[in-house]
């Protein structure tokens, strides 16, 4: 059997990426069976933990991402592909994760910061200038492979039915450990050590947080990201 694990950015991801690769390591998934799949610039990069000597589980997987993308790739294919540049073509059973659009747009601001990357210091400013529903239209983009721009309202039932159809399972961002308990039973891995990969609170500040937001701005987010909000709610129910 084949799994192919998608990561919308800011939902979920890293961890998963780190602890499969870590059980590969240990010898608890047969060598060579895990691939990340990951952009660095304008590049669509691999990352197979059984050609990094130097892993180490108490880095972060875009620790190792950085130290080996330069490095040749091979053309093997793996039994569990992860990671954002993930695609509908590949072969197996699907899974992904949703976000609440409100916390995914703060922690995407708050990563972005660190890098100088905003369009404003103040995240309402900054998250008036974005073209909103940023799940949905991932999605469509880049998981789908779509490069049209219909109206949002098609772009949506096009995702809607792909995550009803297409995946096997789908979770909220909050599910994240029930979700890895049922993926380490699918693949007969440990459950622990639960490594953490996300490096919020570690690398980069968290400058802002819903309880510091205006209840005008709320409303205006939900308004403008209406179809992530009906995305989310519609597979919010684990």
């Amino acid at each position: 059997m084949k799994y192919c694990f998608h990561h919308i950015p800011k939902t979920a991801g890293s961890s998963l990426q780190l602890r499969l690769s870590h059980r590969e390591h240990i010898g608890q998934l047969p060598e060579g069976s895990t691939l990340v799949v990951y952009p660095m610039g304008a590049d669509t990069r691999f990352y197979r933990v059984c050609e990094d000597k130097d892993f180490s589980e108490d880095e972060s997987i875009k620790t190792a991402f950085l130290r080996t993308y330069k490095r040749p790739s091979t053309k093997r294919s793996a039994s569990i592909v992860m990671g954002h540049l993930t695609t509908v073509g590949q072969a197996g059973e699907h899974f992904t994760w949703l976000r609440h659009p409100l916390e995914r747009d703060i922690s995407h601001y708050n990563y972005d910061r660190k890098f100088g990357n905003t369009v404003a210091e103040d995240f309402e400013t900054h998250g008036r200038s974005l073209a909103g529903n940023f799940q949905t239209v991932w999605l469509y983009k880049f998981y789908l492979g779509n490069m049209d721009t219909p109206p949002m309202e098609k772009m949506f039932s096009v995702v809607k039915d792909t995550l009803h159809n297409k995946f096997k399972k789908v979770w909220t961002s909050n599910n994240f450990e029930a979700s890895w308990d049922f993926i380490a039973n699918m693949l007969d891995v440990d459950i622990e050590p639960r490594l953490q990969s996300n490096i919020g609170g570690k690398e980069y500040n968290k400058s802002i947080s819903v309880d510091k937001l205006d209840s005008k701005f709320i409303n205006w987010h939900e308004k403008h990201n209406s179809f992530d909000y009906e995305l989310y709610e519609l597979f919010n129910i684990d």
